[in-house]
């Protein structure tokens, strides 16, 4: 396979948070959008941001993949979200991630570790 027929340029996805909590707690879904696939940098950050409990980093960041629909930041620099949001929209984020993973990769579906 050419290598050149996997790259493509990011595109834009709305990502909808609409599990029971956050129904209950604003009586909607809420949603945002963000790029599908992210720079390695960004991609990297993301996941080590999130393992160094540093907030402002956390937040800095999200305010770079966290888009409104026509590709601007959602978050003004100083605005945070709420705290039920914020973690709602990182399982978002890791979710929309994997989503990137190859179709002909197979998972091990037994629960067991490889090593």
């Amino acid at each position: 396979m050419d290598i050149t027929t996997l790259a493509k340029k990011p595109a834009l996805v709305e990502v909808k948070l609409d599990n029971p909590e956050i129904i209950a707690a604003y009586g909607e879904p809420v949603s945002f959008w963000m790029m599908d696939h992210l720079g390695i940098t960004t991609y990297f950050n993301f996941y080590k941001v999130q393992n160094s409990e540093d907030d402002t980093l956390l937040n800095d960041l999200l305010r770079k993949i966290i888009l409104r629909s026509d590709g601007t930041p959602a978050l003004a620099a100083g605005e945070v979200l709420p705290t039920n949001i914020t973690l709602n929209i990182l399982v978002a984020i890791n979710e929309q991630l994997g989503k990137s993973e190859p179709k002909t990769v197979e998972k091990e579906t037994t629960g067991t570790q490889q090593k």
